[in-house]
C-alpha cells in the first residue's frame, strides 16, 4: 500500500471515532432547566442554563426586582431571591437567544408556635394503704390505687424536682421521676391524710396536686363496727348496754395473746393481750358514739373508762383465759375516779361535754 493511501486509510478512521461527539455536540441546545419555579419569600434558588458551557457568557435579568432580585450570577448559572409575594420572570440571553423561566413567589405559612402550657396528668389523687400483715384478712380492691405516677405535658421544659409537703407528707414517698407511693398507713382515728406534690419545671414553674391517702384496714374496721351494730345494737339500748355489749363481742371473739398490743388484731387476727383489748373496746364505743378512753397506765389492766347515762364507768377486758373471756364492769367516782384520772392523764370534763 502507498504512502498517500495509508494517509487517506488513518484520515477516515480518525474522522470515525470524531463524528459521534461531533453529532452529539450539535444535537445538545441550550435550555434551562425549568420554565416555571415556585418558592417563597426569603428564599434563594439556584437556575441553570443546561446545554451552555459552565463559563459561557450568559446574562441573566428578572423582569421585577422588587419580586425576583438577582444575588449572583457566574457562566450558565444565576442564583436569585424571592423578595416578596408575586410573579417575576427570569431570562438568560445567550448567543442571541432568549431563555425565560416564571418564577412565581408565595408567601411562606409561618409556622405555629408550640404551645407551652405545662399541665400535670392529674390535680387531685388518692391513693389506699394496705399492709403486707392484714393481706390474708382483708380482701384486696383493685379499684383502689397503691401508687401513681405524676407526669407533666404541655411543655418541652423537663421537671427539674419533685416535692411533697402538708402534713401527711411523711405517709409518703415520691421519687426522682413522680412516682407517689405510701410509707405506711393513716391511724383509725385520722383515718384520711392530704399533702401536696409540687413539680418544679427547669424554667422555674411549679405545678401542684392534692394528694390524699386512706387505709384499707381502717376502711375495713368500719365496716366491721358498721355491721356489729346492726346486729347487736337495739335502738332501745341504754348508752351502758351497749358499752356492756361492745365488751361482750370483744371477750367473746378474741383469746389472749401476751405481748400484741396491736387493737387490730383483736378484731382481724382474734387475738391480742389485755392493752390490745381495751383499746379495742375504746375505739368500738367510740364508734357507737360513746365516750370511753382506755387506760394508758399498763398497771390498768384491760381498763377502759366510759361515761354513760351520767355516770362513769370502768369496764375490764382481756382476761388471759381462753375464749370465750369474761369481762368486768362497774361504776366509779369520787376519789377512785379522780386517782384513776390522774394516773393515766384523763380529762374528766372531756366526757361530760
Amino acid at each position: 500500500m502507498g504512502r498517500k493511501h495509508r494517509r487517506i486509510l488513518l484520515f477516515a478512521v480518525a474522522l470515525m471515532f470524531l463524528l459521534p461527539g461531533i453529532s452529539a455536540e450539535a444535537k445538545t441546545k441550550p435550555k434551562l432547566e425549568t420554565g416555571k419555579k415556585t418558592t417563597a419569600v426569603g428564599r434563594k434558588c439556584q437556575l441553570k442554563l443546561n446545554g451552555a458551557p459552565a463559563r459561557a457568557g450568559v446574562k441573566w435579568k428578572t423582569s421585577n426586582k422588587r419580586v425576583v432580585s438577582i444575588a449572583k450570577r457566574k457562566g450558565n448559572t444565576v442564583t436569585f431571591k424571592a423578595e416578596k409575594k408575586g410573579t417575576a420572570v427570569v431570562t438568560a440571553a445567550y448567543k442571541k437567544k432568549k431563555y425565560q423561566c416564571r418564577v412565581t413567589v408565595k408567601t411562606e405559612k409561618k409556622k405555629k408556635p408550640v404551645a407551652d402550657h405545662p399541665v400535670l396528668n392529674s390535680s387531685d389523687v388518692t391513693l389506699y394503704y394496705l399492709s403486707e400483715e392484714y393481706k390474708n384478712y382483708i380482701t384486696y380492691d383493685s379499684r383502689h390505687l397503691r401508687e401513681y405516677r405524676f407526669r407533666v405535658s404541655g411543655t418541652k421544659k423537663e421537671v427539674r424536682d419533685w416535692k411533697i409537703t402538708g402534713d401527711g407528707a411523711d405517709y409518703f414517698n415520691l421519687t426522682e421521676y413522680g412516682l407517689l407511693r405510701m410509707d405506711w398507713e393513716p391511724a383509725f382515728i385520722e383515718p384520711c391524710v392530704t399533702a401536696t406534690v409540687t413539680a418544679i419545671l427547669e424554667d422555674g414553674r411549679k405545678l401542684t396536686a392534692n394528694v390524699r391517702a386512706y387505709s384499707e384496714t381502717n376502711i375495713y374496721m368500719d365496716k366491721l363496727f358498721a355491721d356489729f351494730e346492726r346486729r347487736y345494737i337495739a335502738p332501745s339500748m341504754t348508752t351502758k348496754e351497749k358499752a356492756e355489749k361492745a365488751a361482750w363481742y370483744i371477750s367473746t371473739t378474741s383469746d389472749y395473746e401476751l405481748y400484741n398490743y396491736n387493737w387490730v388484731d383483736i378484731f382481724l387476727k382474734g387475738k391480742g393481750d389485755c392493752y390490745a383489748s381495751r383499746y379495742a373496746l375504746q375505739h368500738l364505743c367510740n364508734y357507737l358514739g360513746i365516750k370511753a378512753v382506755a387506760c394508758r397506765n399498763l398497771d390498768d389492766h384491760g381498763k377502759t373508762l366510759l361515761y354513760a347515762d351520767g355516770r362513769f364507768y370502768v369496764i375490764v377486758t382481756g382476761f388471759n383465759v381462753p375464749k370465750p373471756r369474761p369481762y368486768g364492769i362497774y361504776e366509779i367516782s369520787g376519789e377512785s375516779l379522780e386517782e384513776l384520772a390522774e394516773k393515766n392523764k384523763f380529762d374528766l370534763d372531756y366526757f361530760r361535754r
